[in-house]
């Protein structure tokens, strides 16, 4: 079980939140942070407000109200694109990849920041060291890829703006057993070997407490529980709701 990671100043840190769909109030005054480091995890029931508070965080949803600070920076109300050249990369729920795009064109698309060539290529092959199986497909239509696949070009485009910071919503979201494994043992050596900081959203409750250091859990919009992974695994309403015990 990972120890947490301490830090003084927060890298990311969010204020009593709230954001809205139209009149719905999807977040509802939430408060979190994560630490330089980190692996922390967002786990709650479908509609508890996980996947706005990574799209409230990479600037695809404004906040009504509250603070957003990224390394001491407010970010609220930042366009999202100058949000992940900040160092914030957000996996979407879905993948969302390019399906008309070779896996090699998918990767270029996720570097269109970066100028340097050579830099691009090096990111490339550094993804390609982290999934081998893309290599093997560099020139495949990434949609006629299996979900497992997506998922990991998914990432491998993600890294490449070298985040500090990458949030994933829902990486294990209908994938075999065995690819689960793989994506979560990816998301433990990025952490472990780069230090890239994680906020990862999961429904896979279990196997995310396993790899966090922090984690927090989210009812109808709030957070209703924090502390570390090892705790929240072992708080009893935590067993019976998101891990499947009685």
């Amino acid at each position: 079980m990972p120890e947490s990671v301490m830090a003084a100043t927060p890298m990311l840190a969010l204020n009593d939140i709230n954001t809205f769909y139209g009149h719905i109030h999807a977040l509802k005054g939430i408060s979190m942070t994560v630490n330089e480091g980190e692996i922390v995890a967002l786990i709650g029931g479908n509609g508890a407000g996980k996947t706005t508070t990574l799209r409230t965080i990479s600037g695809m949803m404004k906040p009504r109200s509250g603070t957003l600070t990224y390394q001491g920076k407010t970010i609220a109300g930042i366009p999202a694109h100058d949000i992940m050249q900040l160092g914030i990369s957000h996996v979407p729920e879905g993948r969302r990849i390019f399906p008309q795009l070779t896996v090699r064109e998918n990767l270029d698309v996720g570097a269109y920041t970066v100028t340097d060539r050579a830099m691009v290529e090096s990111r490339v092959q550094e993804g390609f060291g982290y999934f081998p199986r893309l290599k093997e497909r560099e020139h495949q239509l990434g949609g006629t890829m299996s979900g497992g696949e997506q998922q990991m070009l998914a990432i491998a485009r993600a890294l490449m703006v070298a985040p500090k910071l990458l949030l994933l919503d829902e990486p294990s979201m209908g994938l075999s057993p065995l690819f689960v494994e793989a994506i979560f043992d990816i998301v433990e050596k990025l952490n472990r070997e780069h230090g890239t900081t994680v906020l990862l959203v999961e429904q896979n409750a279990n196997m995310a407490l396993q790899i966090a250091h922090r984690a927090y859990v989210m009812q109808t919009g709030e957070i209703r529980l924090s502390g570390r992974a090892s705790d929240i695994a072992q708080d009893e309403s935590v067993r019976k709701a998101y891990l499947g015990e009685e």
